[in-house]
């Protein structure tokens, strides 16, 4: 495995999320979308979290879930975004991912590709450079939050900075298991649409059967971990469970992308 061309393949990926024509329309697609997120999300709810109605409000629900800290946090900008974005961010992640291999199959540049990378470093390349735009993007959407924060009071934007890097790091790990998923669901379907839709159907059917066997059979909960995303919303207080919310999805991650490889080397191009 050479990893200057995993490097080669994941700047490839890089330029077809931010450097084509598509790849611009697609971005002011999500700039614009964040701003309106911004406006009549962020903003307006950074007033109602004022009220104190709505903090007695929040403690009767979430207090036994930490879920108030946020209400505590003095960029409370960023804590509402914590909340938007651990929503907003795995559909996405899911729609951005899902031609990872299928067009490539379908024109016969994976073809060509596998005459100067090994199916492996292909396989990897793709999949780090889907991290890689991810993260990129998550980046984007919290400048905003940022630039929010400094127009309220400036005193406490490296207090909403270090939140902002924590909750990069924190969200792009439990986004990983989402790639590698639509990773592994490239290597069966035959489309990005067919990606999309099994991807539908796993969730919808899978999270069914699972509930039904969890409270006919007593299933344990931990069953819910098996799909990408469970412990998403651990994440948002900044302070979650170490194994369930990082370790987790990490490991889920090698899991998908490995199953993926599978099906990928004994598949034909």
């Amino acid at each position: 495995m050479d990893a200057l061309r995993i490097v080669q393949l994941m700047k490839f990926e890089l330029a077809r999320h931010f450097l084509t024509k598509k790849a611009w329309l697609a971005l002011l697609a999500f700039a614009l979308v964040w701003l309106m997120i911004y406006r009549y999300g962020v903003y307006e709810a950074v007033n109602i979290l004022e009220q104190p109605e709505f903090e007695q409000f929040i403690l009767s629900i979430f207090g036994n879930f930490g879920m108030q800290s946020l209400l505590h946090w003095p960029d409370a900008e960023m804590a509402v975004y914590s909340l938007i974005a651990s929503v907003a961010f795995p559909p996405f992640v899911i729609y951005l991912c899902s031609d990872q291999f299928v067009s490539d199959r379908e024109r016969g540049t994976l073809r060509f590709l596998s005459l100067r990378a090994t199916r492996l470093e292909i396989v990897l390349g793709r999949f780090l450079g889907h991290c890689l735009s991810t993260a990129v993007l998550i980046a984007i959407s919290l400048v905003g939050v940022i630039i929010l924060v400094a127009l309220r009071d400036i005193s406490i934007v490296p207090t909403a900075l270090g939140h902002a890097m924590t909750y990069e790091l924190l969200l792009l790990v439990n986004l990983m298991p989402f790639i590698a998923l639509m990773s592994l669901l490239n290597t069966v379907a035959k489309s990005s649409r067919m990606a999309l839709i099994y991807t539908i159907l796993l969730y919808t059917i899978g999270m069914i059967v699972v509930t039904l066997l969890q409270v006919k059979l007593g299933l344990p909960l931990f069953f819910d971990y098996l799909f990408p995303g469970e412990p998403i919303d651990q994440i948002v207080t900044l302070r979650p469970d170490v194994a369930s919310a990082i370790v987790w999805p990490i490991i889920q991650s090698a899991l998908f992308l490995g199953l993926g490889f599978y099906k990928f080397q004994r598949g034909s191009l």
